[in-house]
């Protein structure tokens, strides 16, 4: 892993598949450079809604190495009331869900070929940690998301994967909210 690493080969192998390349890179590159990538990028591609894209992401003080691929998915809060007589429903639009992010990616020490411990600690503890997170990312800015909440994660093993560390990250998106208290009422 201290060579030129194949990034769509460890994903694939990781998560069976490759999301697209967002924007158009050099899958070849060394993996310090891919960790470097910088964020405020000019991105002039089509966006392929419900396909995941390997896109830089901070959350919170951390910037995830190596571009993780990005899945967003909502859907409406609907009441349907069956009336006699009517064939089919009525249905009230009452409002949309939060939004549901897929993070994959892939940790690696592009230093040497041991386990990446201090970056697998770092991210766990930013999973573990409870509240919302701030997040820069041009997909998730695309639909308003700035803040996220982390439901679920995972940290799945490979076999013979000895320099990188595979990691899915489930979250909500989140948006502050100001409570006003009135007496009296």
């Amino acid at each position: 892993m201290t060579t030129d690493t194949n990034i769509i080969t460890l994903y694939k192998r990781a998560f069976g598949f490759v999301g697209g390349k967002f924007p158009p890179i050099d899958v070849n590159v060394k993996v310090a450079e891919a960790a470097k990538m910088d964020a405020v990028k000019s991105y002039q591609s089509d966006l392929f809604i419900g396909s995941p894209f390997f896109l830089p992401l901070k959350i919170g003080d951390l910037w995830l190495p190596v571009e993780p691929m990005i899945s967003l998915t909502s859907s409406k809060q609907i009441v349907k009331t069956q009336m006699t007589g009517l064939k089919g429903s009525i249905k009230e639009e009452i409002s949309t869900d939060d939004w549901s992010i897929s993070i994959r990616g892939i940790i690696i020490n592009n230093t040497d070929d041991n386990y990446p411990f201090a970056d697998v600690a770092q991210l766990r503890q930013i999973c573990e940690t409870l509240g919302s997170y701030k997040v820069v990312n041009k997909l998730l800015a695309i639909f308003d998301i700035h803040e996220i909440v982390i439901d679920n994660y995972a940290f799945d093993g490979e076999e013979g994967a000895q320099s990188y560390q595979a990691y899915t990250i489930n979250a909500l998106s989140d948006r502050p909210v100001e409570l006003i208290l009135k007496e009296g009422i």
